[in-house]
């Protein structure tokens, strides 16, 4: 059964050419206007991943990140935005979403994006399940099935990306280069720079560090990083 997409876009001829084109790929695509909409069907169903335009009718698709991060944690979303606004809302787009797509676009790379990132998160839970890799480093636990993590019993709300991140950090028994994140993590972003990695990172720790007690994730000087004792 294929990959199934929640497409959220009050543009009605837009929505039915994605929705159309992405069917022909095999994907199954439910879609609608709204974002209350949008979190009642992501409540309701299990998606891989979900496509949404940034402004949406009755909410910001930041406002709807945050509320779905309380339904289902680290979801894998894709925004698309105006290229006239994009500027003032990247940073936050960064935050929540995998990707983002400046309108107008071609449909092709969306679908090449789609797979592309089906492709990297089959990888990362494969090696998490499969492999066996460490999902616990100190009191930091990863719930691999439900992509969820926690500081001791606390459940600790990351985005899809910052959860590959820091997957991807236990996992590895050596340092970590910006380069080989950008490989594993960032694999179908193909123009990301290296310092995408240094700003997640800051994003990661500002959610699972402990305000005066040391850091989880180690800084190397001009290597990288590593979760590693």
């Amino acid at each position: 059964m294929g990959k199934r997409i929640l497409l959220i876009e009050h543009e009605t001829n837009l929505a039915r050419f994605l929705a159309l084109e992405l069917q022909k790929e095999a994907y199954q695509i439910d879609r609608c206007e709204t974002g209350q909409k949008g979190l009642h069907l992501a409540k309701e169903n299990t998606y891989d991943l979900l496509l949404l335009n940034y402004d949406l009718l009755d909410m910001t698709g930041e406002e709807f990140a945050e509320s779905l991060s309380l339904i289902k944690p680290a979801s894998v979303i894709i925004v698309m935005e105006e290229r006239e606004t994009l500027p003032q809302h990247l940073e936050n787009i960064q935050r929540f979403a995998v990707s983002y797509l400046v309108k107008p676009f071609i449909v092709n790379d969306l679908i090449d994006k789609i797979s592309a990132i089906f492709r990297g998160r089959d990888f990362i839970d494969q090696h998490c399940s499969q492999m066996k890799i460490p999902t616990s480093y100190r009191n930091l636990r990863l719930d691999v099935e439900n992509h969820l993590v926690y500081r001791g019993d606390e459940v600790i709300v990351l985005t899809r990306r910052e959860y590959d991140l820091l997957a991807t950090l236990m996992g590895s028994k050596q340092v970590m280069t910006r380069e080989q994140l950008l490989e594993r993590v960032w694999k179908y972003e193909s123009t990301a720079e290296t310092n995408v990695v240094d700003v997640y990172i800051r994003y990661l720790r500002g959610k699972i560090d402990v305000p005066n007690q040391k850091s989880y994730i180690k800084t190397i000087r001009g290597v990288g990083y590593s979760m590693q004792d």
